[in-house]
């Protein structure tokens, strides 16, 4: 009777225990889930002027610290570093397409992504800004 009493308490402890590891896994896992997010925003004002036809968008890749997107004519990516509100990107990297109409505005965005030192995210609106709180950049964000 001993040994029997022993052996259902030592099962009963070891179910409790697994449940508790199952929601911690769980947690963990909803955590991760939710750090990988990419954030996906389209891109309405540039330079203040609206672009919104355009479909311009910026996908900000927070695991990787890279952004990708659409600049009017070519995809692009590149690295970028922040800290808390300041941010900065590297050299991006363009697909190699040539789009006559498109030419003007796609430098534009590279310059002025360039020049963007300030990201700032409120309610699904995001904006990024030059060193002296220039709007240079504004879009909301898509779900993804």
């Amino acid at each position: 009777m001993k040994y029997l009493t022993l052996i259902l308490f030592s099962f009963i402890l070891s179910n409790t225990n697994t449940c508790n590891t199952k929601n911690k896994t769980t947690a963990s896992t909803t955590a991760e889930i939710q750090t990988n997010k990419k954030d996906k925003f389209e891109i309405h004002q540039l330079n203040g002027k609206n672009v919104q036809a355009e479909k311009l968008f910026i996908v900000f890749d927070k695991e990787n610290s890279r952004i990708s997107g659409y600049s009017g004519c070519n995809t692009f990516s590149c690295k970028y570093t922040q800290d808390k509100d300041v941010i900065s990107f590297g050299i991006p990297m363009a697909s190699k397409m040539y789009c006559q109409a498109k030419t003007d505005l796609e430098q534009e965005f590279f310059k002025t992504l360039s020049l963007v030192s300030i990201k700032i995210i409120e309610n699904d609106l995001l904006v990024l800004k030059n060193t002296n709180g220039k709007e240079l950049f504004s879009g909301k964000r898509l779900e993804n």
